[in-house]
């Protein structure tokens, strides 16, 4: 389970992030890294300098900070084209990184709240927050007030997140701490024993099965069905397909997917195939398929394809999911054929 760490200017929200290191939970700073990603990533330096000009980086490497500021403000579209150049970049790091938890100011105006499962929004009374950036800074009030208005309104952050910590330096931050850690804890346990009801995915050129997480406007964020349930975005270019929507040629007709794998749990008792399907030839392939489909199309369902079927039922028992029917139909809106016709109108 991801999780997110978000509150506005001098809610101090840094202050939780160390005493959740204390305990030794480790979270990925966004603001840091795409300070990091802008000085190291070759990409992103090629891309901000096509964008900003020849002088955006100094002549030993370095990010020209003063640079970078005159184009970010000379106007709204300018930061905007900063932050689809840098957000993808921060993004894919992230779900790289293997680290469960980040720390981000911007979590939903960035949309970096589709890569996480739940949001711990950290927040303070108006005047603490006025007068933690005042004495922090060294800036007038009327300053102080102009940051706090640039960002998402505090109790809208609240609202979208699904657990407040109140640092008003008088309520038990520890104690705060402790009940959210629990509840994830318990969360986490019951999502995993949870039926899940998620379109499960198949990615041209990836191995394995994906489970759809979330989607935006021009991907979707896709988690590997493996060991190491990676998340990864995955774009409009790439050919991907919902196991719902395959069918399996017969000599009548066709036969859904999810139906052939209620089957072949049944042939296997539930538990994984023993049939040892890499090594198997042509004859052997369509013999063990024919107890899963007896009148399957033998002209058109290679060997190949049983080869497949037989893997991915292994993958989705191994994920603990079971109810092909229920688990593998596509909720409203998760239909990958309708995304792509959306995109294209």
């Amino acid at each position: 389970m991801r999780i997110a760490i978000t509150g506005g200017i001098g809610s101090g929200k840094s202050y939780v992030c160390r005493l959740l290191n204390e305990q030794g939970i480790t979270i990925y700073d966004c603001d840091a890294a795409a300070k990091r990603l802008m000085r190291s990533s070759t990409p992103l330096k090629e891309q901000l300098t096509a964008l900003i000009g020849p002088d955006t980086y100094l002549a030993d490497g370095t990010l020209n900070k003063a640079e970078v500021a005159r184009f970010l403000l000379a106007s709204e579209e300018n930061a905007k084209a900063i932050d689809a150049i840098v957000h993808p970049a921060v993004a894919d790091d992230f779900l790289q990184s293997g680290i469960q938890w980040m720390e981000c100011a911007i979590l939903y105006e960035s949309g970096f709240d589709r890569l996480v499962d739940r949001v711990i929004a950290v927040t303070a009374p108006e005047e603490i927050r006025i007068s933690r950036i005042m004495q922090r800074d060294g800036i007038s009030r009327e300053k102080a007030c102009q940051w706090i208005g640039r960002q998402l309104p505090q109790q809208e952050v609240s609202r979208r997140a699904d657990y407040e910590i109140v640092n008003d330096g008088t309520t038990d931050l520890n104690q705060q701490i402790r009940k959210i850690i629990l509840s994830l804890s318990q969360d986490n346990e019951k999502k995993r024993n949870k039926t899940m009801q998620q379109t499960i995915l198949a990615i041209a050129g990836k191995p394995g099965l994906y489970k759809l997480v979330s989607r935006g406007n021009n991907n979707l964020i896709v988690e590997a069905l493996d060991a190491t349930h990676r998340r990864q975005p995955a774009f409009g270019t790439d050919r991907i397909t919902s196991l719902a929507d395959i069918a399996m040629f017969t000599d009548t007709d066709d036969i859904p997917l999810m139906d052939v794998l209620e089957n072949l749990k049944t042939l296997e008792g539930g538990k994984k195939s023993a049939f040892d399907y890499k090594k198997a030839n042509g004859a052997q392939l369509q013999e063990y398929f024919a107890k899963v489909l007896p009148n399957f199309d033998r002209d058109r369902v290679h060997g190949s394809d049983i080869k497949k079927l037989i893997q991915w039922y292994n993958i989705l028992i191994e994920n603990g999911i079971t109810d092909f029917k229920e688990e593998m139909k596509p909720t409203e809106g998760d239909n990958v054929d309708d995304r792509q016709k959306a995109e294209e109108k």
